[in-house]
């Protein structure tokens, strides 16, 4: 009995605290209001994270992150099971595709809270690197038939085995400007909107074949790279649910448009002679779309000057049609090759640390 006296005396505490601190956010936010409703006749929604005037109104956000990219339509070989003849019926063939590593990174901000109708702006770098390898052997009666690699040099060859390796560096550079409002007591909004400037360098995707079956050689390669680089706009929404003692949940997405190029370059060797070199280079409109979603804690100072805020949660980036690299078809006719074989995925979480001053 005594426990359960002392939790309902520390929960009604916990919530007199949120509500006591929730009215004295209030009351700052009021007051920020009447000072500027001399010269605002039309603010409706009271900004959910003013500051007085005798405040800096900078901010800055380090998150650290942990991602895992995919990327589909780079399967490396076709690897029988029972038989290496690739049409067969003694067992089932499989795709062999890339391990795709978890690596960190950081994405870095900075911001200013401005005193015209509650405005921030906020300048952001997002890096991050990665890699993905596989190395595999064909076993008793199996065999890799490859995926890439021109059909004139392998039509009906395998491999015994494959090396290969793909390398990833991801750049982004945005600039927004939003408005963080409250709709109800315990809800805010932030819609914004701006720049968003993107590197996405596939560094190198590289394939190798030894020992296949090609009287002529005994090592077959296979490298590509594709740099990708665009400018366009950027918006979207932020989301945050109040909870209580100053957490909440917040789910935020945003949407890009960029105006890009794809710089992409195949080679193919044979015993490290050069069989042919093609290079790609072409402009085009490209799509990002971003969503995160998690829970967050904010600590704010008496006179509104000062805020900590931390955030943990997941991410998605979506990239359609990302992959860009040559895929020959037909080894009659040279020339012929698809591209836009498949889009980039990263996924993964963050730590997000937000100092106001």
């Amino acid at each position: 009995m005594k426990r359960l006296l002392s939790f309902a005396l520390l929960s009604t505490s916990c919530i007199l605290f949120a509500d006591e601190s929730r009215m004295r956010n209030i009351e700052n936010r009021l007051t920020c209001l009447e000072d500027c409703g001399q010269n605002c006749c039309c603010l409706i929604n009271p900004p959910a994270r003013p500051y007085t005037p005798d405040c800096w109104g900078f901010y800055v956000n380090v998150d650290p992150l942990i991602w895992q990219a995919h990327v589909n339509g780079l399967g490396l070989v076709i690897q029988t099971n029972g038989s290496t003849d690739f049409f067969n019926t003694a067992g089932q063939s499989r795709v062999q595709n890339l391990n795709y590593d978890w690596d960190w990174g950081f994405r870095l901000g900075v911001g200013l809270n401005t005193t015209h109708d509650a405005w921030d702006i906020l300048l952001q770098w997002t890096s991050w690197r990665t890699d993905a390898k596989r190395d595999f052997t064909a076993g008793p009666n199996q065999a890799n038939f490859p995926h890439f690699g021109h059909p004139r040099e392998l039509t009906e060859v395998s491999a015994n085995s494959v090396v290969s390796k793909w390398v990833l560096r991801y750049n982004i550079l945005d600039l927004e400007g939003a408005r963080e409002f409250w709709v109800s007591k315990c809800v805010s909004l932030r819609p914004f909107g701006g720049l968003r400037s993107a590197w996405i360098n596939q560094k190198e995707f590289n394939i190798d074949l030894k020992d296949p079956s090609i009287p002529i050689f005994e090592s077959y390669s296979i490298q590509q790279s594709d740099r990708f680089w665009g400018i366009g706009i950027r918006t979207g929404l932020d989301m945050q649910w109040g909870i209580a003692c100053g957490f909440s949940l917040f789910n935020n997405f945003a949407g890009n448009l960029l105006y890009s190029y794809h710089s992409v370059k195949h080679k193919e060797k044979g015993d490290d002679e050069n069989l042919f070199d093609v290079e790609n280079f072409y402009h085009l409109g490209s799509a990002i779309f971003d969503m995160q979603l998690g829970i967050r804690y904010d600590w704010i100072s008496c006179d509104c000057c000062y805020h900590v805020g931390l955030d943990l949660g997941w991410e998605h980036h979506w990239h359609p049609g990302q992959n860009q690299f040559l895929l020959f078809v037909d080894d009659a006719m040279a020339g012929k090759y698809v591209a836009n074989q498949g889009d980039l995925g990263i996924q993964g979480y963050f730590l997000k640390v937000r100092f106001d001053f």
